[in-house]
This record gives structure tokens, sequence and C-alpha cells, in this order.
């Protein structure tokens, strides 16, 4: 009897026994595990995964064999990943898979022993006198009273806050900050903070600004601040209507001029149907000219001669031969 093929067989029909045939594809290897008895001999025998939730897996099944035993036994049966499966991240505590924003009504986040962001805070003088003569060695920052705190930010703790700060969109590197007329150092706006921190930090107490009831970055600005004056445009003058009503007044029609008809040459050549319409509207335009440079010379006569009335003979006959320019008239009203 051929072991090998007996130790392949049973692997597979392990596999069976529990998973769809379907599911489970060609041979892909066999490896000899290593055993520290010389008598037991261990080898996994990999099967191709073929159901369609797990790409990229394979099957592995573990046979034992022991010298003088008949049959070999089946020891484990694992769905593993290959190279190219999908697999989940690495677990991480829960601790440590919390991130900013996480926190939510109600859930607790206990900070860890010995963080490193916090230091022993003074809860009142009587803590200073204790320490005596320790207080030199002391760092500045935890001098800082507690006013009450167990515990106050550490020289880390404040780095990692003043460097987060900055990195956000109220600090000096944000695109608001950079086209803002002024910085928030400057505005009246700015409600200062105490501690080493208030230096380079406030919050903002502007309803209309970028960032209200948040902290800022003194280096920040935006458009709100309170600097910010309204630019008074110069009054544009605007001249008053002028109507000039001199020259407004209607011509004497004596400066008209008088028709003269265009000249016709002997001889030339001009196409009677294309030159039609403009000489007749150009005579025509004419004609009405002249009429009323006639209508206008009449009523002028007859106003003159109704002032003549109570002229007697002679003196008629004068003015009617100066209207007309001729002194030799006989003409007698």
């Amino acid at each position: 009897m051929n072991t090998a093929t007996s130790a392949l067989e049973i692997a597979r029909a392990a596999l069976l026994e529990s998973i769809p045939a379907d599911h489970v594809g060609k041979v892909l290897d066999s490896l000899v595990e290593p055993s520290q008895d010389p008598s037991v001999t261990i080898t996994s025998y990999t099967f191709e995964c073929t159901s369609a939730g797990y790409p990229g897996w394979y099957w592995e099944v573990s046979v034992v064999e022991i010298s003088g035993q008949s049959q070999p036994t089946v020891s484990e049966v694992n769905l593993l990943p290959g190279a190219a499966a999908l697999v989940p991240a690495a677990w991480k505590p829960w601790a440590d898979r919390v991130e900013a924003g996480d926190l939510g009504v109600g859930d607790l986040l206990p900070p860890p022993e010995n963080d490193e962001r916090l230091t022993a805070g003074f809860t009142g003088l009587g803590d200073l006198e204790d320490i005596g003569d320790d207080l030199a060695a002391l760092h500045p920052v935890q001098w800082e009273l507690g006013l009450g705190r167990e515990k106050v930010l550490s020289t880390i703790g404040q780095e990692r806050a003043v460097n987060r700060w900055f990195e956000k969109l109220n600090g000096p590197k944000s695109a608001m900050a950079k086209s803002a007329p002024a910085h928030c150092g400057s505005c009246g706006f700015l409600v200062a903070i105490g501690g080493s921190m208030g230096q380079v930090f406030g919050v903002c107490g502007n309803e209309f600004g970028a960032a209200d009831g948040q902290v800022v970055a003194t280096t920040f600005g935006c458009g709100a601040h309170s600097s910010v004056r309204q630019e008074q445009a110069a009054p544009i003058p605007v001249v008053d209507l002028v109507i000039d009503d001199q020259a407004d007044e209607q011509s004497d029609s004596s400066d008209l001029p008088d028709y003269v008809g265009d000249p016709v040459q002997d001889g030339s050549e001009f196409d009677e149907d294309a030159d039609l319409d403009e000489t007749g509207d150009g005579n025509e335009d004419i004609a009405s000219e002249f009429a009323m440079k006639e209508a206008v010379e009449a009523i002028e006569a007859a106003s003159e001669f109704m002032e003549m009335e109570n002229l007697d003979a002679d003196e008629a006959e004068q003015e009617i031969a100066d209207f007309y320019g001729d002194s030799e008239s006989d003409t007698k009203i």
C-alpha cells in the first residue's frame, strides 16, 4: 500500500467531511514539519480554496504518521490566508485604537498608568511646604497650582498640544491666516487664557469670526479682526443737467440755398433703370425744400402787405418795390 497516496486521500477525505466539495480545489503542496520524535512524521497538505468568500486563501490538513501504526491520523484542518488574501489588520488593544473624535456621550476613557502627558499637580500651598528642598529640582511647569486638580499637563503634554493646535485649521499655517489682514494677537475679540499656553494661544470671542469659541493661535487671523475698517469710497461728483434754450430757436429760411438742378452732360451714358430710384428720391427732397422756401416768402409778403394798409399810395408803392427789389415797379395799391 502506498502510504503517501493514502495520507493525501485521508487529508482530502477529512476536508470533505465538513467542507462542501465545490469549495475544495486542487492540491497545492505538501510539507514535512519538523518533529522532536524521530518516530513521528507530520505532513501538511495544502488545497486550493475555491470559496467565493475567501479569495487567496487555502486549506491546510496536518497528517501524523507514527512508526508501527498502520493508518495515518488527521491532526488539524485549517483555513489559512495566502499572499493575496484579504485579512484584517493586526489586533490592537481598545485603548490603542481610540482616535480623536471617537469619544461619544457616556463613553469613559481613563488615561493609562504613568501617562507621560500628565504630571502631579499642587492642590495647595501645603504641598509646596511638604516638598521643601526638593522643590528646586522640579521643572518650572510643575510649579503650576492644580487648584483642586490632582494632575496637570506635563512638559511633554504641553508640547504635544502646542504642535497639534498649530497644525489645525486655527494655526498660522492655514489659508485663512495667510490671507487675514492682521493676527489674533492684536484682535480685541481674543479671550486671553492663563499659564504658559496663554502666551501663544487664546480663545476667539467673535460670534462672526471663523473660530468663535475655539482655541486659536495668536498668529492666526481671519477677516473679522477688530481693526478692520470699512473703506470710505470717495463721492463721485455729479454734474447738474444743463439745457441750452438759446440753441433751440428756429432758424430763418433765408439761409437755405437756392435750388440748382444737376447739369446734364451731352453724350453721357447712364443706366436709367439703375439710377431711377436714387434720382427720384433726390429730386423729391430738393423740391420739398424749395416749396417750403416759397411758402415762407409768401407768408412774409402777406405780412408786409398787411402792414401797408395804413400807408398812402406812394409809400405802399415804395414798400412793394423794396420787397421785390424793383424800384421801378408799377404796382399800385
